[in-house]
């Protein structure tokens, strides 16, 4: 059904390199990937398309993942977002509203899962 890829065209350094540019490290996703170049590359590649996209500015981007993060309580994703954030001029009160914002989202998800069960169960 699928064609088996070969990784032989793959360069992890190349790729790894790319991260670090942009984060300043390599996050832990990035290196446990490098043990398998083509997960590595399908996974990379989406997130060099999206972060390559124009369509908002970088800093945007870096509140929507700190949104995002502090949501699905990620503090790694967290700690490596907030880092990109600052080193694109955001100030801690950015921050914190983007921690605020996406902790909120967690809230009302929670709210409104269980508030649809409490008023069915009434009826």
């Amino acid at each position: 059904m699928y064609a088996k890829r070969k990784d032989h065209n793959i360069n992890v350094t190349q790729i790894l390199g790319k991260v670090n540019d942009y984060f300043g490290f390599v996050p832990k996703i990035f290196e446990v990937l490098s043990e398998n170049p083509p997960a590595l590359k399908a996974f990379f590649d989406k997130a060099e398309f999206m972060m390559a996209d124009d369509s908002l500015p970088p800093l945007t981007k870096e509140f929507v993942s700190i949104g995002a993060a502090a949501a699905l309580g990620s503090p790694h994703c967290l700690s490596t977002h907030l880092e990109v954030a600052r080193e694109f001029g955001a100030t801690d009160k950015q921050l914190l509203l983007a921690i605020i914002i996406g902790a909120s989202i967690t809230e009302t998800t929670a709210l409104s899962k269980s508030l649809r069960v409490y008023d069915d169960f009434k009826r």
